[in-house]
């Protein structure tokens, strides 16, 4: 009886799995250690940046130095446009193509701008990283721009601009004050130019700034050997391109009366670019030591900035430091929303504050930690990562590696944010204003 139970299906099957089980157990599985970035620049004069972490997703982007700042007042929004067309037919693959081969491996474009870059991305699997290339390779070197696809488009630029927040408005403005051209043209196309950027405006856009001395390849979770054979597939026009015209900042102000309940308010002067690295770490620990909002969920602001806002009125309001910063040059400042009857009594509280900030070592110890926790908290983010290394390769000519930014960091002393706060506290102020602006001063008042 016994022998015959033995010899039932049900037990042989498990005795099976637990023979499976012991020898899975033996097994040891080796992850290989990731391997640090490696970058490097092809024949053809495009840079190839990458981090083989041996992970199940890959990521990979084309990074192009060229976005608003390259614009003209003739062909102002034409990067918009681009923005909006990625994705659309190439010289090789129709639209509905790219969409429908790209979600049947579970997977998208993206396409990302800031004033100085554009940047189209693709994530998935590692199993799928020669089809990404392909059609990441494809989208950036041969669109195609064909006449009914941006008029098609075009719905959705007008949608854009109608969503566009006071809080975003506000920022344009503001760096249209600060910097009038260059860094001052808007990432967004204005309402009068939506569709009159035709195919030909658009290729020459691309001809004249998509070149490969202003291209990176990045990835991440791809081995570089791999990464410079994709790097080959790019057919994109050679050379350094157009240079872009040095921005000077100005002290002036941008004012558009919507009316409401609340004004939104941006005023800042003029910081460092990027490449000065040590000036520009100095102005982001002085941002974080002025205070850059809440930093907890549901919190409420902290630093000098909130509490002066506090003291100069009970109303409701919210204000934070803010540091936009690019190659050659940048800004610090605060941004203000403030009920309106408020709002000149804050803004003014908030401009005598950058005017006349002090800094202990205290509040700079603190600064720092914060500073490096937010940028390896970005740096944790492939999506991010990608887009970080692939502009600091492009504007800066290196990258600054992960482990070194804790010793950048602290390599700051506090006589550095000192005269960090010193020069703000001298320098004229810009000035970006939305809303109801019946009680808000003019920037030169301030």
């Amino acid at each position: 009886m016994a022998s015959r139970f033995v010899k039932s299906p049900v037990v042989q099957t498990s005795a099976k799995r637990s023979y499976a089980a012991q020898a899975m157990a033996k097994t040891e599985h080796v992850v290989p250690a990731a391997e640090p970035l490696k970058v490097s620049k092809l024949k053809n004069g495009i840079t190839v940046a990458s981090i083989e972490n041996h992970g199940p997703v890959t990521s990979m982007a084309v990074v192009v130095k060229a976005g608003a700042r390259n614009e003209t007042h003739e062909n102002a929004g034409v990067s918009h446009m681009l923005r909006i067309s990625a994705g659309l037919a190439t010289k090789n693959h129709s639209a509905f193509s790219i969409t429908r081969n790209l979600q049947q491996a579970g997977t998208g474009l993206v396409c990302t701008q800031g004033r100085e870059h554009t940047m189209y991305s693709i994530q998935g699997t590692r199993d799928n990283t020669d089809l990404i290339a392909d059609y990441l390779t494809d989208i950036v070197s041969n669109q195609a721009f064909k006449p009914w696809e941006l008029a098609d488009s075009l719905p959705r630029m007008k949608t854009e601009l109608a969503a566009l927040t006071p809080g975003t408005k506000v920022l344009e403005l503001l760096h249209l004050a600060a910097f009038r051209s260059g860094l001052g043209n808007s990432l967004y196309s204005a309402a009068h130019k939506a569709g009159s950027h035709g195919p030909a405006q658009l290729q020459q856009f691309i001809t004249k700034n998509y070149t490969t001395g202003r291209t990176a390849l990045v990835g991440v979770g791809v081995s570089h050997a791999d990464l410079v054979k994709y790097g080959e597939l790019l057919s994109l026009e050679e050379g350094a391109g157009s240079s872009s015209v040095a921005s000077k900042f100005n002290s002036g102000e941008e004012r558009l009366e919507t009316g409401g309940d609340l004004a939104y308010v941006a005023l800042a002067a003029a910081a460092p670019g990027a490449t000065s690295v040590k000036e520009a770490l100095a102005c982001m620990l002085l941002q974080r030591v002025l205070g850059m909002g809440s930093q907890v969920k549901r919190g409420g602001s902290q630093g000098k900035l909130a509490k002066a806002a506090a003291a100069a009125s009970a109303s409701n309001h919210s204000v934070g430091a803010i540091g936009p910063m690019y190659s050659d040059a940048g800004l610090l400042g605060a941004m203000v929303v403030a009920e309106a009857g408020a709002a000149g009594k804050v803004v003014s509280a908030v401009a005598a504050t950058l005017r006349s900030a002090a800094v202990t070592e205290a509040e700079v110890t603190a600064a720092k930690k914060n500073l490096i926790a937010d940028v390896l908290s970005v740096q944790g983010s492939t999506a991010s990562l990608i887009e970080d290394i692939g502009t600091q390769v492009l504007l800066a000519g290196d990258v600054i590696q992960s482990a070194k930014i804790p010793e950048l960091v602290n390599g700051v002393s506090v006589a550095d944010v000192q005269a960090a706060a010193k020069r703000l506290a001298g320098s004229k102020l810009a000035m970006g204003a939305v809303g109801n602006l019946s009680t808000m001063p003019y920037v030169d008042s301030l």
